[in-house]
């Protein structure tokens, strides 16, 4: 009876995990791998130029859910999958990420809590949690992230 329980309970550990891997590797929308809603966000910040030309971390930033709700529903588009690297790799990749010239990044927070952090180009995406992505049927629209963020630096800008 006892090795038929501990047969069981090794049995359940490893579907776990088997799932668990299935679950964080396989392919599923950008908004999936955020993990704030757009209803939940209460500040967003926003930089497509790095650096800001006034040292500032973001370009823009603002607490109006408009344009939390607009990067949202464009980033639902895209499929990613999260890509097998080392803390070595995933450093360089992040790197090399970051100083592309299709990079931007942005910010997200509510009540001050938890804050996301995500750096991105046209065909890799980084959440602040140490998960690098893939976009598998990318490239990220680049003309739409340069005049999502002009329109809103015109507006925010100065925040």
């Amino acid at each position: 009876m006892v090795k038929k329980i501990g047969l069981v309970l090794l049995l359940a550990i490893a579907a776990g995990v088997i799932f668990y891997n299935w679950n964080e590797y396989r392919e599923k929308s950008m908004t999936d791998v955020i993990p704030l809603h757009a209803g939940e966000w209460t500040w967003m910040a926003f930089s497509k130029n790095r650096p800001a030309p006034d040292a500032k971390p973001f370009e823009w930033e603002t607490k109006e859910k408009e344009p939390m709700e607009e990067l949202l529903a464009f980033l639902s588009q895209y499929r990613v999958k999260r890509k097998h690297v080392g803390y070595e790799a995933l450093s360089q990749e992040v790197t090399a990420l970051r100083n592309s010239g299709s990079a931007f990044e942005f910010e997200l927070v509510r009540d001050k809590s938890e804050t996301v952090l995500i750096y991105a180009n046209n065909d890799t995406v980084y959440v602040l949690t140490d998960r690098l992505y893939e976009i598998k049927n990318g490239p990220i629209n680049s003309e739409w992230i340069d005049t999502f963020n002009e329109k809103y630096r015109k507006i925010y800008g100065n925040s």
